[in-house]
């Protein structure tokens, strides 16, 4: 069977984040079931126009809004048994309303709340407009998305109950796995630096707990315009000796840096899912969080962690002091809860709605 994948990034792209690992480890396992996965996605100056990732065959056309242009074309010139439209970031496509072809949307998140502070008013109102329009793009259309918020979601957009099918993120054991803590306390944030994510919660976060834990650290992996902006404040709260900024890294140096760690701080104002969460409790390590759509269903109140209500900054910082007094006994706990969630069974499902929708099931 001959896969079509749109999606505006692609797992080797330099921003690449969470919705990009799921066309990753689910398309990887979909090779290796027999099925051709191509994907359209967009580039990046220096980047290849064609490569192979995990079996995956890699399009790149242009730029931002270029692949929308492009796929016509690619419909036009090949014969795909199934189009899959990845949602995971906001301009949607819409090849539903041209063409006869099977499709399956992937829906990650809702983006009204994610999209103030990253683009200007205008664009915002104009894609919040566009999003609450999937039902009609998307009318003949059966959609998989990977959380019981995002499903919520879907329905608020009108998008029948019965047309969405939930399939959680799996977690790649073979680089998220618990070592030996180290020996002083050590936070981490890893995510995008950008306003949504809300990264200076951290760094707020440390300069209270540090009057308890003098020799600690927090590491902040990631890049984004919100990093000048973190690094002027870590120095105005006197915090530069207890923070490392990392900028982006490679999956292994992460999972390193995460399995030592005592606890990750998550604060974003929303997620679809939250894959960082579960590589975290993977790793051993607990969350802290805000209570937020997303994370409300990756952290396990109590399990892998603790959430507070959103913006609740003081009951953050209780929280972090309850599970570093106590972080031998939230490390077990948080990786009993990352055993239920598996790659494997995530592309069992997918290739079960696969073949519903295409007909062969």
């Amino acid at each position: 069977m001959n896969i079509l994948w749109l999606a505006h990034r692609d797992p080797i792209n330099p921003k690449a984040g969470g919705a990009e690992e799921i066309i990753k480890e689910v398309g990887l396992r979909l090779v290796r079931r027999g099925y051709d996965v191509t994907l359209l996605t967009g580039g990046w100056e220096g980047a290849k126009k064609e490569e192979i990732c995990c079996g995956i065959r890699i399009k790149r056309v242009g730029y931002r809004a270029a692949p929308h242009f492009a796929l016509p074309v690619e419909l036009l010139k090949h014969d795909y048994d199934l189009v899959i439209c990845d949602l995971g970031h906001a301009v949607p496509w819409v090849s539903p309303l041209f063409f006869r072809k099977k499709h399956i949307v992937h829906f990650v998140h809702l983006h009204a709340r994610s999209l103030p502070g990253q683009v200007n008013v205008v664009l915002a109102k104009l894609l919040t407009a566009i999003e609450k329009m999937y039902f009609l793009i998307y009318r003949k259309s059966e959609f998989i998305t990977i959380s019981e918020t995002s499903k919520n979601d879907l329905l608020s957009l009108g998008i029948k109950e019965k047309k969405i099918t939930i399939i959680n993120p799996g977690v790649n054991r073979d680089i998220f796995k618990p070592s030996n803590k180290s020996i002083n306390p050590s936070l981490i944030y890893f995510g995008g630096l950008r306003p949504y994510k809300r990264p200076e919660e951290a760094l707020y976060l440390l300069n209270e707990v540090k009057k308890h834990f003098e020799n600690i650290t927090l590491y902040i992996v990631g890049e984004g315009p919100s990093k000048p902006a973190l690094q002027k404040l870590a120095s105005d709260l006197d915090l530069k000796g207890n923070v490392i900024f990392t900028g982006r890294l490679e999956k292994e140096k992460l999972a390193r840096i995460l399995s030592e760690a005592w606890l990750n701080i998550h604060s974003s104002i929303t997620e679809g899912w939250g894959i960082s969460i579960i590589e975290a409790s993977s790793a051993g390590t607990p969350t802290v969080a805000y209570d937020v759509p997303g994370v409300s269903n990756s952290v396990e109140n109590g399990r892998n962690g603790l959430k507070v209500k959103d913006g609740n900054r003081e009951a953050l910082i209780n929280a972090a002091l309850s599970i570093l007094y106590n972080h031998e006994k939230w490390s077990s706990s948080a990786l009993k809860v990352s055993e239920k969630y598996s790659w494997d069974k995530a592309a069992e499902m997918w290739e079960d709605e696969i073949l519903k929708v295409t007909g062969v099931k």
